[in-house]
């Protein structure tokens, strides 16, 4: 057979490590921004070697790895050290060291801070370089599974559900020993008692374990605890994916070359409230006036909105539409019009809902009409309660209503503009 045939395994090779990689390897990047920077001024640790002893690993080398970890899609401290031994592209860019997998992993835990600190820098300088519009951003968040074990992670409502498992567990061995007790043929008894006492003994010990745990929650303020990663929390994942224990990492994207400005990782499950950190955020590290951003419905948050607002920021973020119980879309709140001049809403077909609040300083108005809503024809298609169609009005809907119309015209605006274009 005319096979391509390899080289003997035991013919002697002499090379260079530099002969390792080509002239234009994206590694020779890294290595030249890193070597270029003055780490230390950034906050990473930095040995201090003296002649005797062993000598540690060069910073500058473990961050190289690590960049080219992050590049590549390599997280794991177990796999960049096996990468060390493997991998020709980072042999020559850790210079053939081979650092164990702790060593890296203890270079990321004592470096947090300072890698924030390097992605920021080296944002200031791409933005150097004209890669940054700093006109427009778009924000948006991801759900990250932590590296914590589910076993270990409680929250208030599975102390309380493991709570009463346990007590019914230990009124079932207690109802069993009652019965025993109550029964006349001792050489028949079909229970250990020793056994029994046991597992007592050992649900007793679970139910103080609750108490603690549940006071340390208590304590920390916290309606959930894992003891493998402190700050994880449970996360929705999607509306099919259920819940998990992890990060809702946040991060706004530049318009002009989708180059990532600022990033941000929290524990809470939705993306309320979080809109103004990372427009503000990306607005600090472009240093401009004011900036645009896009994000979905699910940052519409008011006092989050009137915050850009009031700083700068114009966003184009859609209002949830809230649906209703029937679940016709021409029927939802929405589609209902507000006339401020009349205090009153318009429904689709032209009726009217008239305020019922007869306080003047009440927070929460509501608006219905009960004789317009048993008339409707379509009335099936709205709504079932028994009273008609009801809204409400709070110290927010002006608010709302201004914003939501600021959107549509900026909308139009922006969208003519890119026509244009």
């Amino acid at each position: 057979m005319n096979y391509i045939k390899g080289k003997e395994r035991d013919q002697l090779r002499i090379e260079s490590i530099e002969s390792y990689i080509d002239e234009d390897n994206e590694v020779r990047v890294i290595d030249k921004i890193i070597d270029y920077i003055d780490i230390e001024s950034l906050g990473f640790t930095i040995g201090k070697n003296s002649v005797a002893g062993r000598a540690s690993y060069n910073p500058r080398d473990l961050l190289k790895l690590y960049v080219y970890g992050y590049l590549n899609g390599i997280r794991s401290s177990r796999k960049l050290a096996k990468q060390c031994l493997i991998n020709k592209e980072v042999i020559w860019l850790v210079k053939d060291t081979t650092p164990k997998y702790r060593v890296i992993a203890d270079f990321r835990k004592d470096n947090v801070v300072a890698l924030e600190h390097l992605f920021n820098h080296f944002v200031q300088y791409c933005i150097g370089l004209g890669l940054y519009g700093k006109t427009l951003i778009a924000v948006d968040g991801t759900k990250l599974e932590a590296s914590a074990s589910k076993r270990k992670h409680y929250s208030k409502n599975k102390i309380t559900k493991m709570r009463s498992i346990a007590e019914a567990k230990i009124r079932e061995y207690l109802h069993d020993i009652e019965i025993a007790d109550k029964s006349e043929d001792v050489d028949s008894e079909t229970i250990d008692r020793a056994k029994v006492q046991k597992s007592i003994a050992k649900l007793e010990e679970n139910l103080k374990h609750y108490d603690d745990i549940e006071t340390q929650m208590d304590i920390a303020g916290h309606n959930e605890i894992n003891f493998t990663d402190n700050d994880a929390r449970t996360v929705k994942f999607g509306a099919h994916q259920g819940t998990d224990v992890g990060y809702n990492v946040q991060s706004a994207v530049d318009s002009k070359n989708k180059l990532i400005a600022a990033f941000s990782v929290v524990n809470i499950s939705t993306d309320h409230g979080q809109l103004f950190n990372m427009t503000n955020k990306c607005k600090e590290i472009y240093n401009v006036e004011t900036l645009s951003a896009l994000a979905d419905k699910g940052y519409f948050q008011i006092s989050d909105l009137v915050k850009c607002e009031n700083n700068g920021i114009i966003t184009y973020v859609a209002k949830p539409n809230y649906s209703t119980q029937i679940g016709d879309s021409r029927y939802f709140n929405n589609k209902f019009k507000y006339k401020k001049q009349d205090n009153l809403y318009i429904y689709p077909e032209g009726q009217k809902l008239y305020c019922i609040t007869i306080k003047e300083d009440t927070k929460t108005k509501t608006y219905n009409n009960f004789e317009a809503c048993a008339n409707c024809k379509n009335k099936s298609k709205c709504n079932n309660a028994k009273n008609g169609k009801v809204m409400s009005r709070d110290a927010f809907s002006d608010l709302s209503d201004t914003i939501i119309r600021n959107y549509i015209d900026r909308g139009n605006v922006w969208w003519n503009i890119h026509l244009e274009l």
